[in-house]
């Protein structure tokens, strides 16, 4: 697991840290990941200059296999969705 967060590397690590995220944090402070993905949102009623949230599940070859894009700050990925793109993937490779 990965996230990427397009913010400044001393606020990332605050949060991990008060929260216990033990995953790696990649820090896209100028958002060029973020603008990659096609998932950085410029401005609207929630938000400014942030990524919408976003769930990429890929496999070994980095293949996406899953995407889900939220439209507002609190559009996240169901929980159960995420889990059932992983276990297709383990179950594709066995």
């Amino acid at each position: 697991m990965l996230s990427v967060v397009g913010q400044w590397p001393r606020e990332v690590r605050r949060y991990a840290e008060a929260h216990a995220i033990t995953f790696p944090l990649l820090t896209d402070k100028d958002r060029q990941v973020i603008k990659s993905y096609g998932v950085h949102h410029w401005l609207g009623l929630d938000a400014y200059n942030i990524a919408r949230p976003a769930t990429f599940v890929t496999n070994k070859d980095l293949i996406i296999r899953f995407i889900y894009i939220g439209s507002h700050q609190f559009d996240l990925a169901k929980h159960g969705d995420i889990i059932a793109a992983l276990k297709e993937l383990q179950d594709s490779t066995n």
